[in-house]
C-alpha cells in the first residue's frame, strides 16, 4: 500500500465555484462558464442557452444589414452628388469638392466591405448553431463561398480619387477621351440590391420566431425570394407599382448621366424629361426610335430597361390574371346558377319534345296531307332530343374547376376522419360482443347445471 499515494480527505471536490456549478448541472450564467461570451462554447450549450444565443445572433445580423444599408445609401448618394456637380456644374474631377467627395466614398466602400463579410461571418454562425457544428466555416458551402466573392465585387466598385481618363470612340466614329468614372458611377447603383436584404432582416416573416421556427423544421428557407413571393401573395399591385417606380427613377438617371458623361455640351438633348421618355418607351418596349441613346453606355442601359420591363409586364399579367380568377366561393355560387340554368334547359328541351310527339301523332292521322308539317315536327323533336342529350354533358361537366387541391385534402381529411371513427365504434361493438357471448355462455353453463340438477331432483 505504500506504493499508492491517497488524498487528504478533507480537501473539497472542486477547488471553483465554477467548477462545482458545471459537476453539479447548474446553469447559473454568473457562475457557469459557457455563459461568458468571450469564451462560449457552442457545443456545450444547452437548449435555452443555444435559443438565448440564436436570438442574440439574429439581432446582431440584423444591425450588421442596417449598417451595410446605411454606408450603400451614403456612398450613392455622395456619388450622385459627385456626378451631377460634374455633368452639370462643371466641376472637374481633380477639384477638392470631387477628391473630398470620393474619398468619403472611399471609405464607406471599405466599411461596407467589412460589414459584408461580418455578415456572412453570423450566418455562417447561426447555421453552425442551428447543425450543431463545431466550426463556422463548416457552415459555408461553395455558394455562399461565392456569394461572398460576388458580394465583395459589386460592392468594391466605386469612382476613385482623381481623374482616370480613357479614349473613346462613339458609336458615329469621333474619338475623344471621357473620364472612367462614368462606367465605375453607373455600376455603383448595383448596390440598390442591399435594399431587399434590408427589407428581409426587418421582415415580420424573419423577425417572429414561430415563423422562423416553423420555417426551419418544414426545410424552407427565409430568404429574400420567400419574402418576396410572400409579398407577391399580400401585396402585389403596391409591390409592383414600387418596383416600376424604382425602374424607372433610377434608369432615368442613369440614362441621362452616361449621355452627358459622353455628350458634355447637349444639356437639351439630355434633359430630365428626354431621358424619362426614353426610359419609358424602352421600358414599355414600345420604341418609336425618335429618340435613341447615342453612347455604349446609354445602350446598355436600354437593355437593362428593357428586360426590367419584359420580367415587370410578366408579374403584371399574372396579377392582373389572379385577379379576374374566380374565388372558392364564387365559383361555388357559379356552379349553383350554371346547374340551374342546365336543368331549366333540359326541362324546355323535354318539353319541346313531348309536345313534337304529341302533334306528330296528330298530325299523321291524316295520312299524307301534312307532310310539310310532319317534317317541321320531326325536325324539332331531333333538336329537342339533342338538346337534352348536351344538356346532361354540361351537367356532367358542371364544377370539374371547382374543386381544387386544397378541397380535395379537406375531403381526404374528413373521409380519413369519419373512417377512423368506424372503426373506433366496429371495435367497441366487437368487444361488447365478445362480452355478450362469454355471459351468454356463462348462462347456458349455469342452466345445463340447473337442468341436470333438476332432474336428479326428479329422480
Amino acid at each position: 500500500m505504500s506504493g499508492y499515494e491517497f488524498d487528504n480527505p478533507n480537501l473539497p471536490l472542486c477547488t471553483s465555484d465554477s467548477l462545482k456549478m458545471k459537476y453539479m448541472g447548474n446553469s447559473d450564467p454568473k457562475l457557469s462558464p459557457v455563459s461568458d461570451k468571450n469564451s462560449k462554447n457552442e457545443s456545450k450549450l444547452t437548449l435555452g442557452q443555444k435559443i438565448d444565443y440564436r436570438r442574440e445572433l439574429i439581432q446582431r445580423r440584423r444591425y450588421i444589414v442596417d449598417t451595410e444599408f446605411t454606408l450603400a445609401m451614403i456612398g450613392i448618394i455622395l456619388m450622385v452628388v459627385e456626378t451631377e456637380l460634374f455633368i452639370s456644374y462643371g466641376v472637374e474631377k481633380i477639384s477638392i469638392a470631387s477628391i473630398t467627395l470620393k474619398g468619403i466614398i472611399s471609405v464607406t466602400t471599405l466599411g461596407l466591405l467589412f460589414f459584408i463579410c461580418l455578415n456572412y461571418y453570423t450566418g455562417a454562425k447561426i447555421k453552425m448553431l442551428d447543425a450543431g457544428l463545431k466550426e463556422w466555416h463548416m457552415a459555408m458551402s461553395n455558394w455562399h463561398w461565392f456569394g461572398l466573392v460576388l458580394e465583395l465585387l459589386i460592392c468594391s466598385i466605386h469612382p476613385f480619387p482623381g481623374n482616370i481618363q480613357l479614349p473613346y470612340l462613339s458609336p458615329d466614329g469621333v474619338s475623344h477621351t471621357v473620364s472612367f468614372d462614368a462606367v465605375l458611377s453607373i455600376v455603383m447603383v448595383a448596390r440598390l440590391y442591399l435594399v431587399a436584404k434590408f427589407a428581409v432582416v426587418h421582415s415580420v416573416l424573419l423577425t417572429d420566431r414561430s415563423i422562423y421556427s416553423i420555417g426551419a423544421l418544414s426545410k424552407v428557407k427565409i430568404n429574400t425570394l420567400f419574402v418576396f413571393r410572400a409579398a407577391m401573395r399580400n401585396r402585389p399591385g403596391q409591390l409592383l407599382l414600387l418596383v416600376m417606380i424604382s425602374t424607372f427613377v433610377v434608369n432615368t438617371w442613369a440614362m441621362r448621366a452616361c449621355e452627358l458623361y459622353y455628350e458634355r455640351g447637349n444639356y437639351h438633348k439630355n434633359s430630365y424629361m428626354e431621358s424619362m421618355w426614353l426610359v419609358a418607351i424602352t421600358f414599355l418596349t414600345v420604341g418609336y426610335g425618335d429618340r435613341t441613346p447615342q453612347s455604349y453606355c446609354g445602350r446598355y442601359i436600354s437593355i437593362v430597361t428593357g428586360s426590367m420591363g419584359v420580367i415587370t409586364t410578366a408579374l403584371l399579367v399574372a396579377i392582373i390574371a389572379r385577379y379576374l380568377q374566380q374565388t372558392r366561393s364564387e365559383k361555388y355560387v357559379f356552379n349553383f346558377v350554371s346547374r340551374l340554368q342546365i336543368e331549366y334547359r333540359k326541362k324546355t328541351s323535354a318539353a319541346n319534345a313531348i309536345k313534337a310527339v304529341l302533334r306528330l301523332q296528330i298530325l299523321r292521322r291524316y295520312g299524307d296531307e301534312y307532310k310539310s308539317e310532319i317534317r317541321k315536327y320531326e325536325d324539332k323533336l331531333k333538336t329537342a332530343l339533342e338538346e337534352i342529350r348536351s344538356a346532361k354533358e354540361d351537367m356532367d361537366h358542371v364544377g370539374d374547376d371547382a374543386v381544387g387541391i386544397v378541397d380535395v385534402a379537406h375531403s381526404m381529411d374528413k373521409i380519413v376522419t369519419e373512417i377512423d371513427r368506424k372503426f373506433a365504434e366496429d371495435k367497441v361493438n366487437r368487444e361488447r360482443l365478445q362480452v355478450i357471448d362469454h355471459r351468454l355462455d356463462s348462462i347456458e353453463t349455469k342452466l345445463n347445471s340447473l337442468v341436470d340438477l333438476v332432474t336428479k331432483m326428479s329422480k
